[in-house]
């Protein structure tokens, strides 16, 4: 039973992580997207000077991009890294949203299951102490993990909408 709520904590944590990507300028006239990291692999697309571009993942000198619906890598070399400023990272309601809602839901989520956990006593007139132990099944942590998102969904527009409205 305390395997099976270490595991639903780590999912509930990766799940709530934020998946950053990084967005660069082409420096290069023309800049040539490779089917794999090297500069002899096939050719499946072109970048042309000024053009922006979002990373999905860094492999060393090279990082993956998606081209015309095709994954594809390209020299980080010929890019420049466009870094936003601050107010742009810590303002408006994506902000607000995500800072509140990752660490609102793992929260709620820990409350609901301990409190299931620690109230564990079911009235029965049957038994001779007059209780019994509550069994917590499948059922049970499906149920609290939809109202853990329910929950962190209300706080975090709540917080989103505030983030937002700092901004005018």
């Amino acid at each position: 039973m305390k395997i099976f709520k270490l595991k639903c904590f780590i999912f509930a944590f990766f799940i709530t992580q934020l998946v950053i990507s990084q967005t660069y300028i082409v420096k290069a006239k023309t800049l040539n997207v490779r089917e794999e990291t090297n500069k002899n692999s096939k050719v499946i697309g072109q970048l042309n000077e000024k053009d922006t571009i979002k990373s999905i993942s860094d492999n060393g000198d090279w990082i993956k991009i998606t081209i015309s619906e095709k994954d594809g890598y390209v020299n980080k070399n010929y890019l420049e890294e466009i870094k936003p400023n601050e107010t742009q990272i810590k303002s408006g309601f994506k902000y607000g949203f995500t800072k509140a809602f990752s660490t609102s839901f793992i929260i709620t989520l820990i409350l609901l299951l301990g409190y299931r956990s620690l109230k564990g006593r079911v009235k029965d007139g049957r038994r001779s102490k007059g209780y019994r132990e509550y069994d917590m099944n499948f059922k049970d942590y499906i149920v609290d993990g939809i109202y853990a998102l329910i929950i962190s969904l209300v706080i975090a527009l709540v917080a989103g909408i505030i983030s937002w409205v700092k901004t005018f």
